[in-house]
């Protein structure tokens, strides 16, 4: 089992990130067995659900049970198998608020499931469904994906590969189950590619992809491009924080309410389905996420801009909900707003962003003057978007690490 730790650093809000343990996990890998190591590797780091914001996990039913059965809160997928009964460790459901906890009880922290796993479950696991309640999109998609792993088969073998490489003039890429995005990059290439394939075809004596083929592929690369983007995106490694997991969502469902496709209808709609349904709880905005709605919220970047039309009428529950998270802090001390009113260079063209008069529109409203309140209104209102900028602001410790780094 893999553990690894990621924070930002107060002074340079960079994002760090460390490897707390790697080790040999025999199986059976139960929930409880799960709890136990998990456990152990907390102490060993001094570690506690203190200062532990939250762990995420892939979707495994044993991970999902893990965290379970301690009545956190988890935010998951809807499809979660938890039918196997398991012996062993008793445990009690405890209330993370009560003040006292029996001696030596395991108690683990709030747990997210991982979004870039839970995305290409729609890509898999949403699009096998497709092609089981279609006949026609699934022998559609039988012949052009049988034609292109033809292709990925023959470029494994030096010989045909050396044939394929006259041609290309690079080396294709192929689908890998543990690598999520790898049957995008690899059906993008050969979209690429699209005039060569014929002269691939024939040099290899397979069958040629017929028009029709052709199209299908591109429709189905279309359907995974945003899927894709956002994967990438939630992957990173260096600027990825729990701010920037909402706005992709919304991003990606935009992209794909937005697609008129002629061939692979069926698919689209079943991802569609598969993905607003695992995602429900960011996508409506439910109080069950409200964690990551505050992340997003005091993200320099997105602040309000990345709420949709029609969920307007969230934005006061949302800036409430940041108030009241300032206010809990204390200690809020007033700052003046810098005169600097930097701008990114480039939007990024992947979110879409509302309107931005209606991003501020709630000051209007405002009667109270508490410090708390001017602070969050003050940062919602700045334009500027990297971090550093907030620091240059003189905010106070305690409010800096309320908008950045606890909830990010």
């Amino acid at each position: 089992m893999g553990v690894t730790a990621h924070w930002i650093k107060p002074d340079s809000t960079e994002r760090e990130s460390v490897v707390l343990a790697c080790r040999h996990f025999p199986s059976p890998h139960n929930y409880n067995r799960i709890a136990e190591i998990l456990e152990k590797i907390h102490s060993e780091f001094g570690l506690s659900n203190e200062n532990i914001i939250a762990t995420v996990t892939d979707n495994g039913s044993n991970f999902v049970k893990t965290f379970k059965e301690f009545n956190i809160s988890v935010v998951a997928d809807e499809d979660e198998n938890d039918d196997t009964e398991e012996d062993g460790l008793s445990f009690e459901t405890i209330n993370a608020s009560e003040e006292e906890v029996s001696e030596g009880a395991i108690i683990l922290p709030p747990h997210v499931s991982c979004a870039t796993h839970t995305l290409s479950l729609v890509c898999t696991t949403d699009a096998k469904q497709a092609m089981k309640d279609s006949p026609t999109l699934s022998c559609l998609n039988h012949t052009a994906i049988g034609k292109c792993s033809a292709l990925w088969n023959a470029s494994k073998r030096p010989k045909t590969a050396e044939l394929l490489s006259e041609v290309t003039k690079e080396q294709l890429k192929t689908p890998c189950p543990t690598r999520w995005n790898s049957m995008y990059d690899s059906l993008n290439q050969l979209a690429t590619l699209r005039d060569k394939l014929p002269e691939m075809m024939q040099k290899l004596q397979l069958p040629p992809f017929k028009e029709v083929e052709l199209d299908y592929l591109a429709e189905y690369w279309k359907i995974l491009r945003p899927i894709a983007v956002a994967i990438d995106r939630l992957q990173g490694q260096i600027s990825c924080c729990y701010g920037e997991l909402i706005p992709p969502l919304f991003a990606v469902l935009h992209d794909l309410q937005a697609s008129n496709l002629r061939h692979t209808s069926p698919l689209l709609q079943a991802i569609l389905v598969g993905f607003e349904k695992r995602f429900s709880s960011y996508l409506e905005l439910k109080t069950d996420v409200n964690e990551a709605i505050l992340a997003t919220v005091t993200h320099p970047f997105f602040k309000m801009r990345w709420l949709p039309p029609r969920l307007s009428g969230e934005r006061r529950r949302i800036h409430l909900l940041m108030l009241h998270s300032a206010e809990d802090l204390g200690l809020v001390a007033e700052s003046e707003m810098a005169s600097s009113n930097l701008q990114d260079d480039e939007e990024d063209d992947f979110f879409v962003f509302s309107a931005e008069e209606t991003q501020v529109q709630e000051s209007q409203e405002i009667t109270s003057h508490s410090k708390a309140e001017l602070e969050t209104l003050r940062f919602l209102e700045d334009t500027r978007k990297d971090l550093l900028s907030l620091q240059q602001r003189r905010l106070t410790p305690e409010i800096f690490e309320m908008l950045v780094l606890k909830g990010n």
